[in-house]
């Protein structure tokens, strides 16, 4: 840990690191999507999700070396902030250039962008426009009602 940030959050924008840094727990009612708070990167973290699953998932399911190296590169250049176990596994996360992508199971490295900065989702969830994001109403407000909770 540098100056207080866990290693896993070194790469990500500063904004990143003030949103993780702004709570402790913030999910659904059930516990089945949730942010990644600062705590949760740190290594000591006795979680039963490591914030890094589905890269881990991914090493393990590599069978050749260019997979492992792919899975890697891949992974050096994001940085998850939020993970679903919700009818499947999915996260978002923050690419290297700020841009906030969806990936699933089973290869969850086949992510899309769904926002080019991480500040647009935080303004979508905040304005929760006409115009709406599928990934994120579905990954958020699940439809029934139920939406993420501190």
């Amino acid at each position: 840990m540098e100056d207080g940030i866990p290693s896993a959050l070194h790469t990500a924008p500063e904004p990143v690191i003030r949103w993780v840094s702004s709570f402790s727990q913030l999910s659904n009612a059930d516990e089945t999507v949730w942010f990644l708070s600062r705590h949760d990167y740190s290594t000591g973290s006795e979680d039963a999700f490591a914030w890094n699953e589905f890269e881990q998932l991914s090493i393990q399911a590599a069978t050749t070396d260019d997979e492992l190296v792919a899975v890697s590169r891949f992974w050096k250049r994001h940085v998850p902030v939020l993970l679903s176990v919700r009818g499947g596994y999915e996260y978002l996360a923050v690419r290297d250039d700020g841009a906030v992508v969806h990936g699933t199971e089973p290869e969850f490295e086949e992510a899309v962008v769904v926002f080019s900065h991480f500040e647009d989702l935080l303004r979508y969830i905040i304005a929760r426009p006409a115009a709406r994001n599928d990934v994120v109403e579905r990954l958020l407000f699940d439809g029934s009602g139920t939406t993420l909770s501190r």
